[in-house]
């Protein structure tokens, strides 16, 4: 098996039973004492034979005797095995359940704290798909382990002995044939089968993203009728997994049949070589008995082998998504012992500040300075690109930056707790992205120990009451996945609420309305500027239209501040910037509107 991903698998799995060493070691213990009992049952065998074979013409009192005696045992050795095995299982049952829990609770924990941009880059359907397989990977793994690889190699070195200790030549016969058996069995997985098992696995994931992007767009797929360019999408995709599978599965049976021809060869030396110290009178009628016991048992033990020595490669090929996870380290880390923010009226300062992203050439800030006053309102317009959302990023702690500082009531933003940053600043975004849960609970995201009466509060201050109250289910209501079942302006109100609730210090509202119809838009604004009274308001906005009442308008270009001022300031300068975003919106605006009087008079 490939060393390093082995032995990283391996230890994953180690400090999770470590956490459970009590458990996991009375559970090894019993399967052992199990597999002890297993190895010893053909010697009993081989003994009960003898004794039947030497009383088979007049069997005396004496012998009737031994042969009852070698029965008991026999019978109280099958009844130990047994009993040690479905005890071991009480223990190991909880041990499992609970590492798979931690398993799937410490992969949740890791990926939510992945970036921005790996979140962006990477299919939610395929992480998804990563944590389940690799949870029942671990399941797969550590049954084999334990079921396994520690019986067989009790199996195989108690049996090896027992026949060391009667005939040299057969114990050493059996070691070097299981060695062999192991060795060819492992070549196999590692170099024939464990490939194209990799190769299934990432198409497996392939196949997982492909779905939950198709079903998650499919509003997309309706309205442009593609529902058939979609099967046929994934059909390709499915297919493509198919034959990687089918490859991959026929190796597998490969294998086994190259295992199967080595158990044949094994079986007929064991019992060349006992036939042969039978004709030599070595060999007693239940020393053969003993023989082909150990044989059957071996055998079974080694045919397992090889199923889990594929089983196990295939384990450790699914485990690697969560060992990945786990090694990952998350871009954004906080300093140890980090403080929480200190309760601020909202002051926001950024002090020679560079940053780029890593797959640009070009920074998008060099040496950027801004102050933003504790209640200010401000407005960031300009092109896409210009810096205005990396701003707010970089606010977010979503980066960290390169140079410079940015400071919050007067505390870098890069020594305290990113929660305590983060529930500072409340964000209503364009789209907003609702949990499939209630309506109270999306509401209360901010706030989860908000009373019912504040959350309905905040509803009404965010005109969202009334619409609530005529669902069926009122604040129960779920809302469906990422909000599907309200319409843009009804999500928008609720993202209003949470923010209303959250009552943060410095609210972002990232084009909170631009995706709304102009009625909507009316309606919303007044709970916008009812939200914005009092807190530190940082407004991204590409209708210009919507930043008159901002204390200041900032013009961003280049990762600069090109212009600054009130709404009327900016307009008053006939050749700035902003006066000409100004006149070519306006002018898009009224041809629009022209084309609509054109378009009524044609009807």
């Amino acid at each position: 098996m490939n060393k390093v991903r082995f032995r990283a698998v391996a230890a994953f799995v180690w400090r999770y039973w470590w956490r459970s060493r009590g458990m996991v070691g009375a559970a090894m213990m019993l399967i052992l004492m199990a597999t002890l009992c297993d190895a010893f049952l053909p010697l009993l065998v081989g003994g009960l034979i003898d004794t039947l074979v030497a009383a088979a013409a007049q069997p005396t009192a004496d012998q009737v005797s031994q042969a009852v005696s070698a029965l008991v045992v026999l019978v109280a050795v099958t009844a130990c095995f047994h009993l040690c095995r479905e005890v071991s299982y009480r223990f190991w049952i909880p041990v499992a359940t609970l590492t798979m829990r931690r398993m799937a609770c410490d992969a949740f924990a890791r990926v939510q704290r992945f970036s921005a941009d790996w979140h962006a880059n990477t299919f939610a359907g395929s992480t998804v798909r990563k944590i389940s397989r690799g949870l029942w990977a671990y399941d797969t793994f550590a049954d084999v382990v334990y079921h396994g690889f520690l019986p067989a190699v009790v199996i195989v070195v108690g049996i090896s002995a027992n026949l060391l200790l009667h005939w040299p030549l057969m114990g050493l016969f059996v070691l070097l044939a299981v060695a062999v058996y192991v060795g060819v069995s492992v070549a196999l997985a590692v170099g024939y089968i464990s490939p194209a098992n990799v190769v299934m696995n990432a198409a497996d994931s392939e196949m997982g993203g492909a779905l939950a992007d198709a079903v998650s767009c499919n509003p997309t797929v309706k309205a442009f009728g593609a529902e058939r360019r979609e099967d046929r999408r994934f059909l390709a995709v499915a297919g493509r997994w198919q034959d990687l599978a089918r490859h991959a599965w026929t190796r597998e049976i490969n294998g086994s049949v190259v295992q199967s021809i080595m158990g044949v060869l094994l079986l007929s030396g064991l019992l060349s070589l006992s036939l042969w110290y039978w004709a030599q009178g070595q060999a007693s009628p239940g020393d053969v008995a003993f023989v082909l016991t150990s044989n059957i048992v071996i055998n079974g033990y080694l045919r397992q082998i090889g199923e889990h020595v594929r089983h196990l490669q295939q384990s450790v090929n699914e485990l690697q998504d969560l060992v990945a996870f786990q090694q990952r380290k998350p871009l954004i880390v906080e300093r140890p012992g980090a403080p929480a923010l200190r309760a601020g009226q909202g002051r926001i300062d950024l002090v020679g500040v560079g940053f780029g992203y890593g797959n640009q050439r070009k920074p998008i800030y060099r040496d950027f300075s801004l102050s933003i006053a504790a209640g200010e309102r401000v407005a960031l317009v300009g092109p896409s690109g210009s810096g205005k959302s990396t701003f707010v990023k970089l606010l977010q702690r979503l980066y960290d930056i390169d140079a410079g500082r940015i400071l919050l009531d007067g505390q870098d933003i890069a020594g305290i707790t990113l929660e305590s940053l983060r529930q500072a600043i409340a964000l209503v975004p364009q789209d907003p992205a609702l949990f499939h849960r209630s309506l109270a609970e999306n509401i209360a995201y901010g706030r989860p120990e908000a009373t019912q009466a504040e959350i309905v509060n905040a509803a009404k201050r965010a005109h969202a009451h009334d619409f609530i109250l005529r669902l069926p289910d009122g604040y129960d209501t779920l809302v469906g996945e990422r909000g599907v079942k309200l319409s843009g302006g009804e999500r928008q109100r609720v993202a209003i609420a949470r923010a209303f609730l959250a009552d943060a210090p410095v609210l972002v509202l990232d084009e909170a309305t631009s995706s709304l119809d102009s009625i909507t838009e009316a309606e919303i604004q007044d709970a916008i500027e009812a939200l914005m009274e009092g807190r530190t308001t940082i407004v991204i906005a590409h209708r210009l239209s919507t930043v008159r009442t901002a204390d200041r308008i900032l013009v961003f270009e280049a990762g600069s501040i090109v212009e600054q001022g009130t709404h009327a300031e900016l307009l008053a300068r006939r050749d700035g910037r902003f006066s000409r975003l100004h006149a070519i919106q306006l002018a898009g605006l009224l041809s629009g509107e022209a084309a609509e009087e054109n378009a009524g008079a044609g009807t």
